[in-house]
């Protein structure tokens, strides 16, 4: 079995050009400090894909994807098919295990997150896989860095598009590949929507036509949904959410016409009726100081967030 200290000396070298500070790593190597290594790493990614720097996207991928086949064509799809200047993405730099998974006697990580990327033309989904050490396999080696990365526009990450199928490999048991799916995201949104915690959702719009005032909105009192589309129309959007069978309510976004916030109403899918009304800045990071402006507050037992 390799020793630790070497395999994190390889990661530093093979990470050199990014300016990935993994320090912290030799000094605890399995701690909350993985969190920022993981947002540092995605984060030079997306700088480099931003500047449209192939070769630095190729000096974060893993030994295995480096030497494996039309590896390049593929980096070249992924950058040069990315279109405008990234604004903001949602968050990504806590709970990587989340979605990662640990190796027995912490001697391997394999650290993951799917997030949103909102860019001046375009907005796509994107997911990044990292293994900053793998003690437990042969092929470990050859697994350290980007192991897995999409990104793919919201048509294909809501599913109205199918994707084609992508050659990927397989090292240490794990998937690994860098593939692109780009089409159209203007007619969906990222949303921001928790209350208590960051929650992003999609949004697929479906009545672009649907503007309403914030004077009308702030003023509804009724629970009543019927009246609530009599006075404003269908909604401007709808959550993918609500195409599930178990979702306890069914989420619509309407358009403000003299605000850059959102009225977000959540209706009980058995009910029938308005569970919560609320106007919201679905453009920003959660924090305490931004709280929803509720209007129709949540109903006990609604299931709504």
């Amino acid at each position: 079995m390799r020793k630790v200290s070497s395999l994190i000396l390889m990661f530093v070298l093979m990470l050199a050009l990014s300016g990935c500070k993994i320090s912290r790593l030799v000094e605890d190597k399995w701690s909350s400090h993985y969190d920022p290594f993981y947002a540092e790493t995605v984060d030079s990614l997306l700088k480099y894909i931003d500047d449209g720097d192939k070769d630095g996207v190729k000096s974060l991928l893993c030994n295995g994807l480096k030497n494996s086949k039309d590896i390049d064509a593929k980096i070249e799809a992924l950058v040069e098919g990315f279109e405008g200047d990234i604004v903001r993405t949602t968050k990504h730099d806590t709970n990587t295990f989340s979605e990662g998974s640990a190796g027995k006697n912490y001697n391997s990580a394999f650290l993951s997150q799917m997030f949103y990327i909102i860019t001046d033309k375009q907005k796509y989904g994107i997911y990044v896989a990292v293994c900053p050490i793998d003690e437990k396999d042969e092929e470990g080696e050859d697994l350290i860095g980007i192991y897995n990365v999409y990104i793919r526009t919201l048509d294909y990450q809501a599913g109205d598009i199918k994707a084609k199928e992508v050659e990927e490999i397989k090292i240490a048991n794990h998937i690994c590949r860098v593939t692109s799916n780009y089409g159209d995201s203007s007619n969906y949104l990222v949303a921001q929507t928790g209350t208590k915690f960051e929650v992003i959702d999609l949004y697929r719009i479906i009545n672009p036509q649907s503007i309403v005032t914030y004077d009308d909105i702030t003023a509804w009192t009724s629970r009543d949904f019927s009246s609530f589309q009599d006075k404003f129309g269908s909604p401007y959007a709808e959550r993918l959410d609500n195409a599930s069978e178990h979702a306890a309510v069914d989420v619509y976004i309407y358009e403000i016409s003299d605000s850059d916030k959102y009225a977000i109403v959540a209706v009980g899918r058995e009910s029938g009726v308005i569970n919560a009304l609320s106007v919201v800045d679905i453009d920003s990071p959660w924090s305490k100081e931004s709280q929803y402006e509720r209007i129709i507050h949540l109903e006990k037992g609604s299931g709504d967030e």
